[in-house]
């Protein structure tokens, strides 16, 4: 019986560091892949955010400088800001912006 035990203990120990191995490995990863494109994201962001947060995002107008703004929320934060943003900010997410234009948008307005 004792055998019989650490048998299935022994399969269920290398299972979970197999799994636990898989978990790191995407999680590792995952960050990288990510990340959008903050030169692509600068295209993307004159030509629909610009109107109010000029195209440097130094503020114009009606948005909020975007200056050092990964000083206030990180990339994931800022990801979700753009998809879930509160009002007057447009919502911009899914149309005319889609899932690379805001992850490209967020690279862009973490670098400023």
């Amino acid at each position: 019986m004792a055998a019989a035990l650490a048998a299935v203990a022994a399969v269920g120990c290398a299972r979970n560091d197999a799994q636990t191995a898989a978990t790191a490995t995407t999680v590792a990863h995952a960050p990288l892949a990510a990340l959008g494109n903050a030169s692509r994201g600068a295209d993307v962001f004159r030509a629909n955010c610009a109107a109010c947060h000029s195209t440097t995002g130094a503020a114009g107008g009606i948005g909020p400088s975007l200056e050092h703004e990964k000083q206030r929320k990180n990339y994931d934060q800022t990801i979700a800001w753009i998809k879930q943003p509160d009002p007057p900010m447009p919502k911009l997410f899914p149309s005319p912006l889609s899932e690379k234009d805001v992850a490209d948008v967020a690279a862009y307005v973490q670098s400023l």
